[in-house]
Formats: structure tokens, sequence, C-alpha cells
């Protein structure tokens, strides 16, 4: 049998239902996973601001005792060296395979010998980049103790998991100080790991376009 995600409740409706519904959701998860030691608030709201969203190609990582990682070994050994030419070969090997790290110090290397293969590989080493500014999914204000989830997804047959998994993370936040240069300490991320249905829900928002701790440093 086929397991159905549930929708998540009031999908369209007045704004103080809908609003009761997310503090349904709240109650019930700060109750489970926290004893009910968070004191937030929480409303359908657009949360403020955009975060940077990678939307780049991911390449590889080099594998140590690979073959690959051997080639980057000597490659690096090389330049340290101030043998700039002979490191390309070795270098080539890795970028081939679609290693970033390579593709950026060649394009560096071909541009300093004046040999136009440099913009190739910075265009290529561009993909693995690339990043998009977007407004998350939730987000919690420390100086109103508010959690704010996108009033889009009300709009959307959200399925429960995804909200329970918005809820905690943004409970999180109020449980394990944070700052706007460090919104995920490891602390914080020991607390997030243990989110209900953390990899389903994580799925479920990139695949609709919502940055999430996978592609962008989000609320």
């Amino acid at each position: 049998m086929t397991a159905v995600a549930k929708p998540a409740p009031c999908l369209v409706g007045n704004e103080s239902t809908c609003n009761k519904s997310l503090q349904e959701i709240l109650d019930l998860v700060n109750r489970r996973y926290f004893n009910s030691r968070i004191t937030a608030n929480i409303a359908w709201e657009v949360p403020k601001g955009t975060v940077s969203m990678f939307i780049g190609e991911r390449g590889i990582t080099l594998t140590p005792g690979s073959p690959l990682h051997s080639a980057f070994d000597t490659a690096t050994t090389l330049l340290q060296s101030g043998r700039h030419l002979e490191a390309i070969p070795f270098l080539s090997q890795c970028a081939d395979a679609n290693h970033p790290e390579s593709k950026l110090l060649l394009s560096h290397l071909y541009k300093r010998a004046g040999n136009n293969l440099w913009q190739r590989y910075a265009q290529s080493y561009n993909k693995h980049i690339e990043s998009v500014r977007a407004v998350p999914a939730a987000c919690y204000y420390s100086d109103q103790a508010t959690i704010a989830i996108h009033p889009h997804l009300n709009q959307l047959p959200t399925p429960l998991f995804v909200l329970k998994y918005l809820v905690y993370h943004e409970c999180c936040h109020q449980l394990v100080e944070s700052t706007g240069q460090v919104p995920h300490t490891n602390e914080f991320l020991e607390w997030e790991h243990k989110a209900p249905g953390r990899e389903r829900a994580l799925l479920w928002l990139e695949k609709r376009g919502f940055p999430t701790l996978r592609t962008a440093d989000a609320c």
C-alpha cells in the first residue's frame, strides 16, 4: 500500500482559521520534541529579505587514495614549486572529471600564459557557483519571538510533514542562540538533524524552488 502524505490543514481559508491551524502544528511540535520550551508565536507571513540559493552544477569531490586525488596532489606540489606548466596535465585530468577547483586553477594558469583556454575553464567553473536570491519558506524573528511561514505554502497542497519540519527548524532558532553571520551553529545543526521527516521535507521544498540548508544559508 502506498502511503499518501497528508495535506497541511487549512490550505485555503480565512486568516484567523489558518493561523489557528499553524498554532496547532507549533503546539504539537513543541510538546513532542521540545518539552513545551518554545514560546514563539507563528503566522502565515512572507519572510523578510532573501537568501542566496545555490543553483549551480555540483562537481565531484576527490576521494583520498583515488587516482584523481593523487593527480591533484601532484599538481599542487608542482604549483608550489613553481612548475606551473607541468601541473596542467594533472589538473586537466581532474577538471575533465568535473572537479571545480581544478577548473579554477587551470583558468588562472592559462590566463597567465596568454592562452584563450582560460575562458573555457573559467566559464565551466562559474557553473559550479551560480546562485540566485530567493525568499525562504520560513523564518524566525528573535526580536519578536515569531515564526513566519510563507503564505504560498498555504496555497499549495503542502504535506503536513513539510510544515512540521519547517516549524521544528524555526523552533531550533529560538532554542539555540545564533547570529546573522552564523545562523546555523554546530549546536543548532545537532538539533536540526533530528527534525521529523527532514529528508523528505527538504526534497519537497527544493523541488518547488524554496531554499534549504542544502542549497542556501536559509532562515
